[in-house]
């Protein structure tokens, strides 16, 4: 045992810089590859996008429109909106990847760091997988909630894995990220209260105190100033939305199951590596409980085994979910998985030195064996992650679009990524002319409604009429086809066509234009 520690105390800095590497590149290639870096990459990361360009535009989420997730989001998006508007939109959207694609690159790095003490095998297969992992790649390719969250909960980790030393400074420290963290989602809510009884259990209650506390400080000060302009409209969309949300009860436990995997392939192959998440969870449990029988004295392998545990049946049972939803359990269960591979490898080494062999490259092969295992298995993952999902769209040509739209000030587009593609979203906003950031969000929010619909852009107007007096408005009009297909009602169909006349095509995008 003695041997292996003291190799793992000294795993080489370059290997985790290298998974770094690997994520980075990982993240950022296919998208340049397929020249999508600018483009479309999904409805929610066009929403986010939005509602920097919304914010910098002083239209606020809440008051002005409808927004189903805390602030945060739009808070982060504004440099990346600013760059939008002084150069184009694709190139906001370009640099906001890049900054997710950093994002992803350090949270590889913060695991490989928690892993470190389990030695290299640990580092390879916990923030290894991570890095290649289309569980993770999905999601820090575009601009989504869940790798901010994961970014937060692992430098709350990191901040408080030497607590004795500091441990006031390590539980504001913690909260103060997990404040952030709530900022930008509801599901934070889970991880902080499992680093919350963490921190109950080793530090006791007058430190619990200070990390409710500064956690609460940092939300009032994100999120108040919003709360203050729209109360009403803000609990409505960011809380009672969320709660009513049942756009994930068709998706059974084999669907999911085949998003955590990266791979919808055949039930017994997705329920064999459920098995085996669940043995690395519990296998990382008994780890840390074996620091001691005393709670305060477990480890935190036993924690990071209780976040897996509770986000991953969070998200199996919840009545919302989508593909890129497992993202928010992948840091956990790279943890779990570091750990139990470390953990084998400590094992079988210390057999070795029970055995007499207690220097030269047997007492070494243990863990070598274990890491070569790591980085075959590395490859397959890797090259199922370096696939774009989604995909781009097809036929679609982003610079035609551009064009047809560029002589027009005041451009409608149905959905937020129509804006971006055509680059005509910054600059409708700048000109006093806008589409709704997030039509689904919107029509959510309506149907909690008594009266059906909700004050989405301070006019007292639902969706419908939104869109049709914002098409009214606009000079030009950037939708999908078919249009009902694409968001857009009936009424506004009518008016697109009675009003507009077709100008040109990109695969199955259209720019109309008034007559």
């Amino acid at each position: 045992m003695a041997i292996y520690r003291f190799n793992a105390r000294f795993v080489p800095g370059l290997l985790i810089g290298a998974l770094g590497v690997v994520a980075f590149l990982t993240r950022l290639l296919p998208l340049l590859e397929s020249g999508t870096l600018g483009g479309f990459r999904g409805y929610d990361d066009g929403v986010h996008y939005a509602a920097g360009v919304h914010l910098l535009a002083g239209s606020l989420p809440y008051r002005d429109y409808v927004l189903v997730h805390p602030p945060g989001i739009a808070v982060l998006m504004l440099p990346f909106a600013l760059i939008g508007q002084l150069a184009t939109d694709p190139a906001g959207v370009a640099a906001a990847r890049v900054f997710f694609a950093l994002l992803g690159t350090l949270n590889t790095l913060m695991l490989g760091i928690l892993l470190r003490r389990w030695g290299y095998p640990a580092v390879i297969a916990g923030a290894g997988i991570y890095a290649v992992s289309s569980i993770a790649t999905i999601a820090e390719r575009s601009i989504m909630l869940s790798p901010v969250l994961g970014a937060c909960v692992l430098a709350a980790l990191l901040a408080l894995r030497d607590y004795r030393q500091a441990p006031r400074r390590a539980v504001t420290v913690a909260a103060i990220f997990l404040g952030l963290a709530l900022c930008f989602k509801l599901w934070a809510i889970l991880p902080i209260l499992v680093v919350a009884v963490m921190v109950a259990v080793r530090c006791g209650p007058r430190l619990l105190q200070r990390f409710l506390v500064a956690g609460a400080a940092t939300c009032l000060v994100v999120m108040g100033p919003f709360f203050i302009l729209a109360p009403g409209a803000m609990f409505t969309d960011v809380i009672l939305a969320q709660v009513a949300r049942t756009d994930g009860t068709a998706k059974g436990l084999v669907h999911r199951l085949g998003d955590f995997a990266g791979n919808h392939g055949a039930p017994w192959v997705l329920f064999l590596l459920g098995a085996v998440a669940v043995l690395c969870i519990v296998a990382a449990a008994a780890v840390g409980l074996s620091g001691g029988r005393k709670p305060r004295e477990w480890g935190e392998e036993f924690w990071w085994a209780m976040l897996a545990s509770v986000v991953v049946c969070a998200l199996l049972a919840s009545a919302s979910f989508f593909d890129h939803y497992p993202n928010f359990a992948a840091p956990y269960l790279a943890l779990c998985l570091g750990v139990s591979v470390g953990a084998c490898a400590e094992a079988l080494s210390r057999r070795q030195a029970s055995q007499g062999r207690r220097s030269g490259w047997k007492a070494r092969a243990p863990g070598a064996v274990m890491a070569a295992l790591g980085l075959a298995v590395l490859v397959p993952v890797g090259v199922r992650g370096f696939v774009l999902e989604p995909q781009p769209l097809p036929g679609v040509v982003g610079a035609d679009l551009v064009a047809a739209a560029a002589p027009y000030d005041c451009v409608f587009s149905t959905y937020a990524y129509m804006g971006i593609v055509s680059d005509s979203l910054s600059r409708s906003m700048r000109h006093g002319c806008g589409s709704i950031v997030d039509v689904f969000g919107t029509r959510m929010v309506e149907e909690l409604s008594t009266n059906g619909a909700r004050p989405a852009m301070g006019a007292g107007v639902s969706a419908q009429e939104l869109q049709e007096s914002q098409l009214n408005n606009a000079q030009a009009a950037v939708v999908g086809a078919p249009q009902a297909d694409y968001g857009l009602s009936e009424k506004a169909i009518e008016t697109l066509r009675t009003k507009f006349v077709l100008a040109a095509g990109s695969g199955n995008y259209q720019v109309w234009i008034r007559r």
